[in-house]
């Protein structure tokens, strides 16, 4: 499924024997974008899967507010049971998560394997394997 929300790009798929939905996102989450992308979290949400990953290896930029979100969907998630994991590899993702230091608030895992063995696990925390490039 694609939805096409102010110039992010989420890509959805849910492998429904494992209740774990995966939720692919491309462009900048900025001020431009940040309310579709919480928009778009809060109905993944919504569904209470057993665990989100939310890969943001397409993601070109991440300002504040797209921190914040960050933030709300992992707080949100957390209230419903959901573990939450990310996926980042480049600099203009994992740079902000960095320096505010959101990074060991999250699950942050370099590929998609690993996020997927960490929620997996229900590991609640686990430091990028990545320095940010």
């Amino acid at each position: 499924m694609l939805d096409r929300l102010s110039g992010t790009r989420m890509d959805r798929v849910r492998l429904a024997e494992e209740d774990v939905e995966f939720c692919s996102i491309a462009g900048p989450i900025d001020i431009g974008t940040v309310a579709a992308f919480r928009a778009g979290m809060a109905a993944r949400l919504d569904s209470a899967p057993a665990a989100l990953v939310v890969d943001l290896t397409g993601v070109t930029f991440v300002g504040a507010v797209g921190v914040a979100a960050l933030i709300a969907a992992n707080t949100r998630a957390g209230q419903l049971g959901t573990v939450f994991a990310v996926v980042a590899d480049s600099r203009p993702v994992l740079r902000p998560l960095q320096v505010t230091g959101v990074d060991r608030l999250l699950v942050v895992c370099p590929t998609l394997t690993e996020a997927s063995c960490a929620v997996e696990a229900g590991v609640s925390r686990i430091p990028a394997q990545r320095a940010a490039r």
